[in-house]
């Protein structure tokens, strides 16, 4: 299991954050956790860059690109990696695979289900309709 600051390369060497990208990384990490999204906008993090440190932390961003744990995906957003989020110590989400069960039928295209289907014929109303029922009903049985 990996340290929180600490991130798998491709070949699966563990490489070491400077302090800079561990900042910006934790910065990540907690507008990660108010929204639960990989696109996250670029000026939710610059918001939080002091003037003073603002090089600094620009500087950290785009090494963390470099490193691949970060994706910058235009001027206005940007999208946490797997890697990212394994180096912040959250867990990736992975879509769970659907169990059919035994009683279940698979999805037919609409096409085909209105093959199979009957026409229904309508039932009769109004006065033929009656009429039709009390015969039904008055014809004798046997």
């Amino acid at each position: 299991m990996l340290c929180m600051w600490q991130a798998s390369s491709e070949k699966g060497k563990r490489m070491d954050l400077t302090p800079g990208e561990k900042a910006v990384l934790g910065q990540i990490r907690v507008l990660y956790s108010t929204a639960a999204r990989r696109d996250q906008p670029v000026k939710a993090l610059t918001m939080q860059w002091t003037p003073t440190h603002y090089e600094t932390y620009r500087a950290a961003y785009a090494s963390l690109v470099g490193k691949r744990l970060i994706e910058d995906t235009g001027a206005q957003l940007f999208r946490i990696t797997d890697a990212g989020l394994t180096a912040m110590g959250v867990a990736a989400a992975r879509p769970h695979p659907q169990v059919r069960r035994n009683d279940e039928r698979p999805a037919q295209p609409a096409a085909s289900r209105e093959a199979d289907m009957k026409p229904i014929k309508p039932a009769a109303s109004g006065v033929r309709g009656v009429l039709s029922r009390l015969a039904g009903l008055l014809s004798p049985r046997t």
